[in-house]
């Protein structure tokens, strides 16, 4: 039966999100070795599964918002019609609604759905197949994955999150940054000083303040990663400015700039360091993937279900919700921890 299995996962959302979703895919593959496993990504997570072993093909669903896919409106919709076609035709034994979506998980054409069940709709819009309701208890993304894996016997063969950096990727980020000086041998520590919220940014000096203790206690060198791009961009503000001013700061200590256009560059310059210290958001969980002991900083979302999948981690979140309010002091005091943990761990 598994020979001629088709599976489609949809996940149209972000980067987390897809990230969180690789150990479902995992477990399908596993479990069906020899099924044809589709994902119909979006145009701006799509490279989250670059070299995952475990997808057969990644169909793309054009974000309106991204406009960097190079099609206009009207292209933009041609093209989400002929996908629409394309799917249909293919016939789908399950399609796996990974974040919802019946109405339009119901267009695909697919002989089952299997999704969650969809609140304030009623018994016939919802997916075919319903995922176990999860009690009324927090849980983690990755679980909420494991429900939907459950339904087709996969559960217990899903593993960690994983991504896999591109080999080419990977040594021209490795040239680019001995050119700069960095020494592969001494311990690196990666800090990434872009959210997309406001609530979840930490101050330069802040990062400024904790990277000359780090490297005065533990003797590292940074990694700083940020979006590229102007923070009065309206489409996809970056953080240009503030990283100049932050390498400012750190002016003649061993800090080398990663500006991160793409994911694999991301992947591939992130695998290059030994720890991760960043606000929740996608770059996170690409550090959680690549196995990267973390300190996250928590605005308003809830760590329970977005906190770093199966890697040491030290997350910390205030009363107010606001990651600014986190003091130099605690994130010291976090990263003490970690390295307790990891000691203990040896």
């Amino acid at each position: 039966m598994s020979a001629h299995l088709k599976i489609l996962v949809v996940r149209r959302d972000n980067i987390g999100d897809l990230i969180c979703t690789t150990p479902l895919l995992h477990g399908l593959r596993t479990k069906y070795p020899k099924a044809w496993i589709s994902v119909l990504a979006s145009s701006y997570n799509k490279e989250v599964l670059d070299g995952n072993p475990d997808v057969n093909e990644v169909l793309v669903f054009l974000k309106k918002r991204q406009k960097s896919h190079g099609y206009g409106r009207l292209g933009m919709l041609w093209n989400r019609w002929r996908l629409l076609g394309s799917i249909r035709r293919q016939r789908f034994d399950h399609v796996i609604l990974a974040n919802g979506g019946w109405r339009y998980g119901h267009t695909l054409g697919g002989k089952k759905t299997i999704g969650f069940r969809e609140p304030g709709e009623p018994d016939h819009r919802q997916p075919d197949v319903l995922a176990p309701d999860h009690g009324g208890f927090d849980e983690h993304e990755v679980s909420k994955m494991a429900r939907l894996a459950r339904m087709l016997g996969a559960e217990e063969t899903m593993g960690k999150t994983k991504l896999f950096p591109d080999a080419h990727q990977l040594e021209l980020q490795r040239v680019r940054l001995i050119s700069l000086g960095w020494d592969p041998a001494r311990p690196s520590l990666a800090f990434h000083i872009s959210s997309r919220k406001p609530n979840q940014r930490w101050p330069v000096d802040s990062f400024a303040a904790l990277a000359k203790h780090l490297m005065d206690s533990h003797h590292v060198q940074v990694l700083l990663f940020w979006s590229p791009g102007s923070e009065h961009d309206a489409m996809h503000p970056g953080d240009d400015g503030k990283a100049q001013l932050l390498l400012g700061q750190l002016r003649h200590l061993p800090v080398f700039p990663c500006p991160t256009n793409t994911i694999p560059e991301l992947v591939a310059a992130l695998s290059l360091s030994d720890q991760m210290i960043c606000s929740d958001g996608g770059a996170m969980h690409v550090a959680a993937a690549l196995n990267k002991p973390i300190v996250c900083f928590f605005g308003p979302s809830p760590v329970r279900e977005w906190h770093p999948w199966s890697v040491p981690y030290v997350a910390l979140q205030k009363p107010s919700r606001v990651v600014a309010d986190i003091s130099v002091e605690e994130v010291l005091a976090a990263y003490e921890k970690l390295q307790e943990s990891l000691r203990q761990a040896t």
